[in-house]
């Protein structure tokens, strides 16, 4: 059986949800709802559970792990209070939990409606790679693939339909109650970690745009801006190990002699799983058979940058990332090692991320989107010590897939 739940402060829609799932063409289902914050609603249909929360003013991810705990069936799925599902959703979801054994989330395309329920024309920035497609009447949104930058943004994370394994869900740990927002995000990165995730390319969600949605709010909307990116960081090196794993490719830490990260192949001078020369190292790997490089405190330490960048860029396969951290000249960590003999600071990798800019270096032979770029101070010590770094996350791009990545310097 197919659990969906919702969580609502206002019943306004609730009728047109319901009227969604009567639609459906798999009629095995249960529909949880639960009431917060003074709301009310009722119904006759037996399928539905009608729940008044205990909890008063908490976050969403409160009111959703409330929601799941009266769930029964074995799969579950996220319906928002103001949306509706098209009529295959459930089969569709079925059918590919059933032909996909390893799959522990699911997710669709999906199309926006305005308040009055007619199609929605807006759209989300293409230089992002966003696309569209006409189909039933509806202006219908290509989801991204689950890719580690995708996952690690809600920017471009999975959109509805949403909906995943009962089990996954315990063993992840459920939603987070103390998430105010994101709690979608942070569920989906912990459940990445566990199993597959399946993209749906089927309009099977229509999502409701209007002004009483919380990201419109502009205090809201400014601290979810934030809040991403901060998650982002947090989570994304594990997630891209856990792609690179998943596609049967090495994960290499440069420099993984000194602060190795868990689960990388070290390749380093001495005291690594991979001893040799960079260079020597890179020129035994094939083409296009690395998933993901860490490379932290490591870029400064090597002189010849063109050949450096382009030796990544090819064992690096398509869609596979580049995760760097590096002293910026911007500070004095850039320049006080006496090791160091290559200096980089966050204008240094517009070079490899815009054709723009490569077109002075035509020794650069690379096509690299931006997943983050950005100066930060790892720790307290490297604030108090004017010691910046820069944090650039790339994507090897080499097909034909638009990745979320910027692919200009701005």
């Amino acid at each position: 059986m197919i659990s969906v739940f919702t969580p609502t402060h206002d019943p306004k829609w609730l009728d047109e949800c319901l009227a969604s799932l009567k639609a459906q063409t798999h009629s095995d289902w249960e529909w949880v709802v639960l009431l917060n914050n003074g709301a009310r609603w009722n119904t006759d249909d037996s399928r539905v559970r009608v729940v008044i929360s205990e909890s008063v003013n908490a976050g969403v991810g409160a009111y959703k792990s409330e929601a799941v705990q009266y769930c029964q069936g074995d799969i579950l799925v996220e319906l928002d209070h103001d949306d509706k599902l098209m009529p295959t959703a459930l089969e569709k979801v079925l059918e590919a939990f059933d032909a996909n054994n390893d799959t522990v989330l699911v997710y669709s395309d999906f199309a926006q409606i305005n308040e009055d329920g007619s199609p929605n024309f807006t759209e989300f920035d293409a230089r992002f790679g966003w696309s569209y497609r006409e189909e039933g009447g509806y202006h219908v949104t290509n989801s991204k693939s689950p890719h580690p930058h995708h996952v690690a943004y809600i920017w471009f994370a999975p959109n509805h339909l949403r909906a995943f394994k009962k089990s996954a869900y315990k063993d992840c740990g459920g939603y987070n109650s103390h998430l105010k927002v994101l709690d979608d995000q942070d569920l989906m990165a912990r459940l990445y970690l566990l199993g597959d995730f399946h993209h749906i390319k089927e309009n099977l969600y229509l999502q409701r745009v209007h002004s009483e949605q919380t990201q419109v709010r502009q205090d809201f909307n400014a601290f979810i801006q934030e809040e991403t990116v901060r998650m982002y960081d947090q989570n994304i090196e594990r997630l891209a190990l856990r792609w690179s794993k998943s596609n049967g490719l090495p994960a290499w830490d440069l420099g993984g002699a000194h602060n190795p990260a868990s689960g990388f192949t070290t390749v380093d001078l001495h005291d690594a799983d991979i001893v040799g020369d960079i260079f020597e190292v890179l020129a035994n790997q094939p083409d296009n058979s690395v998933g993901v490089i860490r490379a932290h405190d490591f870029l400064e330490h090597i002189t010849d940058k063109v050949l450096l960048w382009n030796e990544l860029y090819r064992v690096l396969c398509d869609g596979g990332m580049l995760l760097t951290l590096t002293p910026s000249t911007d500070g004095r960590g850039a320049f006080q090692d006496p090791t160091h003999v290559a200096y980089y600071n966050e204008n240094s990798f517009w070079y490899f991320i815009d054709k723009d800019y490569r077109k002075y270096v035509p020794e650069l032979e690379m096509n690299f989107h931006k997943s983050r770029l950005a100066s930060i101070f790892p720790s307290d010590f490297h604030r108090v010590h004017h010691i910046p770094y820069v944090r650039a996350n790339l994507i090897a791009v080499k097909g034909t897939e638009r990745f979320g990545g910027s692919e200009g310097a701005f």
